[in-house]
């Protein structure tokens, strides 16, 4: 069992990480346009203008990413102090929260840049 919570922890520190990478320079408006990481959508790619205030738009969501995250690589090793036979059901039901809460935080990051792309302007 360990070798699962391992990789599900390693993994969720990567997320987490990067989650908390981007917010910090989405928020200070420097996050480049890249093909990587960030609010890809036709609207975000538009212009620099739209790209900044998107991302600066979300970047509380995308900080939130990576609380989830991180919460998701912690959690599990708590929960290996429950009973040997309750230990699995409580493993996937906090492993799939943090799953769902990652892909919820990073949908309404989508949705709050996407409207502040649109409303964006390049600066005369």
């Amino acid at each position: 069992m360990i070798g699962p919570l391992v990789t599900v922890t390693v993994a969720m520190l990567a997320v987490a990480a990067v989650s908390f990478w981007t917010a910090r320079r989405a928020s200070a408006g420097t996050l480049p346009r890249n093909d990587l990481v960030g609010i890809r959508t036709a609207a975000t790619r538009a212009s620099d203008a739209a790209w900044v205030a998107a991302h600066r738009a979300g970047a509380a969501d995308l900080r939130g990413t990576g609380i989830a995250a991180l919460a998701t690589a912690l959690l599990p090793w708590v929960a290996t102090i429950v009973p040997a036979g309750a230990r699995e059901p409580v493993l996937v039901v906090v492993i799939v929260s943090g799953i769902g809460a990652i892909l919820g935080f990073s949908i309404h990051a989508a949705i709050v840049g996407e409207r502040a792309a649109r409303g964006a302007t390049e600066p005369v």
